[in-house]
């Protein structure tokens, strides 16, 4: 067996730092997760807006700014699995209305199939996007604190946008099912003045007994001349009724196709609040410095097995080693990535500065202690 003097530190060095493209990987991956981290951590304190001006507005380490995210993001890992259920709740609300619409329906089974599936997209895409992701997302963020509501602010304008995603939406859902529901009541109403030997006389106590209470857009009038026209009692006017006396219906069949579509447009709209984070941009910033940390991990994963390699050739030079070599070639390999291992975590100074918590709370549930905080330029 060789004697250890054979290996010298500088041969263990060398050995250790050769070149190889398992460390040029590593080096590749932490120089992107350093660029991630630092982003998110920018964002985790300025709430993705731009530096403060002033000492009390700037980022610095050490100490929150109290105006950006202090919350985990909440995205869902896999987006198709949430796209499923929407293309789930397409499929379900299309058959029910179908079933709906084809029975009484001129234009036939095909026809009313049709006119069911694009009663369902406008529906739930309308909850999904307008009202949970665009609405009910940004309308829960707050406000900046260090100013009012009604300043212009990045958070402020988000948060308005949001409100008025979500009142926009809500209408246009109640519309759209309230057309619905009311295509399918004069689908009835037209059997049943069919199958009645007065016709129309037949409607006459519905128009007597029906008021135009609560109307959303047209002027009460406008809806008693429109309603009492020929046209008002056919199916080209379910859109008129529906604004008009948006709640007058006599059909079950249209009561429970109306309440179908209000609970599957809560759960679009549930789906959509919950497709990503509330503020904007968060949730990407959070996906790039996971997914940073995954890759640069398996690079480390790589670096590390390659210690056999590095092995082999160190063998193939000097001749065998003895476990005290081999421990001290492991060892200067390790200490040449381990600088790069602290992107795997996060340094308790920033997570304190991320959730704004005091630096006992941080020692006490990490069990690391943060730096001291900083003091000001301008503190006494």
């Amino acid at each position: 067996m060789p004697d250890d003097s054979r290996l010298t530190d500088a041969d263990v060095t060398y050995f250790a730092h050769r070149p190889s493209p398992e460390y040029d990987e590593v080096m590749l991956q932490a120089d992107y997760a350093a660029r991630a981290a630092i982003s998110f951590y920018r964002f985790r304190q300025l709430g993705g807006g731009r530096n403060g001006s002033t000492d009390k507005t700037r980022m610095r380490f050490g100490r929150s700014t109290g105006r950006g995210i202090h919350y985990v993001s909440d995205h869902p890992q896999v987006r198709i699995l949430n796209l499923s259920v929407i293309a789930l709740l397409v499929l379900f609300e299309s058959a029910a209305n179908a079933y709906f619409f084809a029975q009484q329906s001129e234009f036939g089974l095909s026809g009313g199939i049709f006119q069911a599936a694009a009663v369902s997209l406008a529906n739930v895409s309308t909850s999904y996007f307008i009202i949970g992701f665009w609405g009910l997302r940004h309308a829960s963020i707050a406000t900046d604190p260090n100013k009012r509501l009604w300043e212009f602010d990045s958070r402020n304008v988000i948060r308005a946008f949001g409100i008025f995603a979500v009142v926009f939406g809500i209408i246009m859902v109640l519309l759209v099912n309230l057309s619905a529901a009311h295509y399918r009541n004069l689908l009835d109403l037209k059997a049943t003045v069919a199958n009645s030997a007065m016709g129309l006389d037949a409607l006459d106590p519905l128009a007597k007994n029906t008021t135009t209470f609560p109307r959303f857009f047209i002027d009460k009038e406008l809806c008693d001349d429109i309603l009492t026209s020929p046209i008002g009692n056919t199916i080209g006017s379910a859109a008129t009724n529906a604004m008009c006396r948006p709640f007058a219906l006599h059909s079950l069949d249209a009561m429970v196709l109306f309440a179908l579509g209000l609970a599957i447009s809560a759960i679009a709209a549930f789906e959509g609040r919950k497709a990503d984070a509330a503020f904007p941009g968060f949730s990407d910033a959070a996906r790039s410095i996971e997914r940073a940390r995954r890759d640069l991990q398996d690079a480390l994963e790589d670096y590390y097995d390659s210690y056999e390699d590095v092995l082999a050739d160190a063998e193939k030079d000097i001749g065998a080693l003895s476990p005290k070599q081999k421990i001290a070639l492991r060892r200067e390999m390790d200490a040449r990535v381990d600088p790069f291992r602290r992107l795997l975590e996060t340094d308790p100074s920033i997570m304190r500065d991320e959730f704004d918590v005091p630096g006992e709370v941080v020692a006490h549930v990490t069990g690391r202690t943060p730096d001291p905080v900083p003091r000001a330029e301008n503190d006494a």
